[in-house]
């Protein structure tokens, strides 16, 4: 039972304690220690049902014990009885001995001998009784026998009152014993099973949520081995651009009216090509992040004030030609979908006046692939 205890000290540890947090090793169990639990669990369920046997062989007892004590109290009640009966029997009888003793002394010379048969210090003893029925008529005879038999029984039955009474008393302190230890083993037991079901629950509780954890992880991992094969296959066409599904929740970064075309791999100076798609939109139009994640702020010649979103999900989208940042966006700071981030301006290279923002995806952080057939899938 102690190792038990121990045991089952050990895995409610194990599994009640990393809770808080779900740190790393919040699921840190194993189906061992399940089986463990469980075979634990078993030999609770075991010692209750043992339990429950010794139960039963102490209501058994028990019932006995109460049984003859009934009995007994009944015998005692009907031995009160009948040596009331006795006794009121022996007194009529002694009263008739003693009138025809009276009597046999008074009619009689042999009165003397009478008298000195029932002097007072005599007078209860049973020979004087036979005495005085030998002076007495022969009728009555039967009823000095009928005393002498009566208080016979009354002495045996007097003997057996006071053996029932004492039993009666030890079987109650033997009942109310058999009692007080049938509470305990069904409590004792009891308490062991309940222990050892919580404690598998919990294991079992525990390990299913770590199988469901690890499945969560093996989708996931296995979402993105999909996601890098994709980006990889666009990659092999990057003026093609990449399907919806590599840029999921994709939304317009311009939330205003705003024009553009398919101006991938156009000239500019210097022999560059271009590498994104030039959206029109009013000067300071809103422009919005198209996905969770952190954004870095930066100034170039060329892109003027320009911002990365690397999303959560792993593209990298390029916003530049800003007018200004949203007020209060810092360096680094975390942005979800829609979150205003800056203005739609001119600086940079940009053509005075021609305000557009120059917005570039990149998947992985590998290469640029065109915009266009993404922004014209959700933009108006």
């Amino acid at each position: 039972m102690l190792r038990l205890g121990h045991r089952l000290v050990a895995l409610v540890i194990l599994v009640v304690l990393p809770s808080a947090g779900l740190s790393a090793h919040a699921f840190d169990i194993s189906e061992q220690d399940v089986e463990e639990a469980r075979l634990e669990r078993e030999e609770a369920a075991r010692l209750r049902a043992a339990a429950l046997t010794d139960v039963e062989a102490a209501i058994a007892s028990y019932e006995a014990l109460n049984a003859e004590l009934q009995d007994l109290t009944f015998k005692v009640g009907r031995l009160r009885s009948r040596l009331d009966t006795y006794e009121a029997r022996n007194r009529e009888l002694r009263l008739l001995i003693r009138d025809r003793a009276v009597e046999s002394y008074m009619s009689g010379p042999e009165r003397d001998e009478i008298a000195r048969v029932f002097s007072p210090e005599e007078a209860q003893q049973s020979i004087l009784a036979r005495e005085v029925l030998a002076l007495a008529v022969d009728t009555d005879r039967a009823a000095l026998d009928d005393l002498m038999a009566a208080t016979a029984e009354m002495e045996r039955l007097q003997e057996e009152l006071a053996a029932d009474t004492e039993r009666v008393s030890l079987l109650r302190v033997e009942s109310e014993a058999v009692v007080e230890r049938m509470n305990q083993l069904f409590a004792e037991a009891a308490a062991t099973y309940q222990e050892a079901d919580t404690t598998y629950q919990e294991a079992s509780a525990a390990l299913a949520e770590k199988r469901r954890r690890e499945e969560e992880e093996r989708r996931r991992r296995e979402a993105e081995e999909k996601r890098r094969q994709e980006v990889r296959a666009a990659l092999g066409a990057p003026a093609e651009g990449v399907p919806l599904y590599v840029t999921p929740g994709f939304i317009c970064p311009i939330a205003a009216p705003t024009w553009f075309t398919d101006t991938w791999g156009a000239p500019r100076a210097g022999g560059r090509r271009h590498s994104g798609t030039d959206m029109f939109a009013a000067f300071r139009a809103p422009l919005v992040a198209v996905a969770d994640g952190t954004v870095k702020l930066s100034f170039s010649a060329l892109g003027g004030n320009t911002l990365w979103l690397y999303a959560d999900h792993g593209v990298e989208y390029f916003y530049a030609h800003l007018d200004g940042y949203a007020d209060g966006l810092t360096n680094g700071q975390r942005v979800t979908r829609g979150t205003l981030i800056g203005y739609n301006g001119d600086t940079g290279n940009a053509a005075p006046g021609a305000y557009h923002v120059h917005f570039g995806i990149r998947p992985g952080g590998i290469m640029m692939v065109n915009p266009y057939p993404t922004v014209r899938a959700v933009c108006p």
